[in-house]
């Protein structure tokens, strides 16, 4: 998912630098090699980047023009045609929304798909527990109002982080198919999961697309947006990263990413440094040829109780 302004031309410009394939043709290779097809996706384009955008396209093959109005506000209507323009076109096993915001390693997401087809994963990310009745839901001015608070007031729902997660491709084909409109207009992440914790859908926390994590040796995606600006808050302050170190850690001996207003700035600095750093461009396989797994949540049903309960009401 990306934008239309400098800020996210540049996001694009970088990623395409680091992890992202640079050209059509590299788009073409991942595909034919690994079964990826990866897009830039964009909402309508508005008059004064139609040229910018055709040139881009032009240069590094076709964007995923998104048939809504693109605005910080229309993210869940943005996702939900998201959702329906990919099981027009493709018949995708899984769904991936990345943000342009995130370093990924496309090498090990080939070999994590199988791993999570193998488990039977259906919805898959890093995971957090929000409370709905937290007050900034509640604040009509707030970046994350959520105009259905009242529903969901103290639940304490696991959802996966915005950034990057996954969804089965038949659990949205049957979500676009029913004709349901799920209850959109709040945060994205946060409605998505509401929605995968109505159906019977299979959970799976990944640990290797936490930002915390840092760059382990099976680390599959860095939201190096987050990592910056959660270094950068005073008062929310997160444990130092490859991006962002005090004097002490700083591999130039000065403390970096300390003025807020440099915080993009830093952050393509930061997709750089993930790109190049030893830490993370570790072997993707260990010895037994697989890459490592790792979660702490277990949302898993009681499958052998459900299955007990259903034999005995034959």
């Amino acid at each position: 998912m990306t934008g239309f302004d400098k800020k996210y031309q540049e996001r694009r410009t970088h990623a395409r630098q680091t992890w992202f394939p640079a050209s059509a043709r590299e788009v073409d290779r991942l595909y034919e090699e690994s079964g990826m097809e990866v897009r830039f996706a964009i909402g309508e384009v508005p008059k004064e980047y139609k040229r910018q955008i055709a040139e881009e396209e032009r240069k590094f093959g076709a964007f995923l023009h998104i048939p809504v109005k693109d605005h910080y506000k229309t993210l869940a209507f943005k996702t939900l045609a998201f959702w329906q323009l990919v099981i027009e076109q493709y018949n995708a096993r899984y769904i991936i929304k990345v943000d342009d915001d995130n370093y990924v390693r496309l090498d090990r997401l080939a070999i994590a798909v199988r791993q999570w087809e193998e488990s039977g994963a259906e919805y898959v990310g890093c995971f957090k527990i929000r409370n709905a009745a937290d007050e900034r839901l509640a604040q009509r001015s707030h970046r994350w109002y959520d105009p259905h608070h009242k529903v969901f007031l103290g639940d304490d729902t696991r959802y996966a982080e915005g950034p990057f997660y996954v969804i089965h491709g038949r659990v949205i084909e049957g979500i676009m198919r029913s004709g349901l409109l799920p209850r959109a207009g709040g945060p994205e992440d946060l409605m998505t999961g509401w929605l995968m914790k109505a159906f019977n859908v299979s959970f799976y926390d990944d640990r290797r697309l936490c930002f915390m994590e840092g760059c382990t040796p099976s680390m599959l995606a860095f939201k190096w947006d987050h990592a910056v600006r959660d270094y950068m808050d005073p008062e929310n302050k997160f444990q130092r990263t490859l991006c962002c170190l005090d004097k002490a850690h700083s591999f130039e001996g000065r403390d970096e990413c300390t003025d807020p207003s440099r915080a993009h700035a830093e952050g393509l600095r930061c997709m750089h440094v993930l790109h190049t750093n030893p830490n993370c461009a570790t072997p993707t396989l260990n010895q037994e040829n697989e890459l490592p797994m790792y979660s702490y949540y277990d949302m898993s049903s009681d499958w052998e109780w459900v299955a007990e309960t259903m034999t005995q009401l034959r």
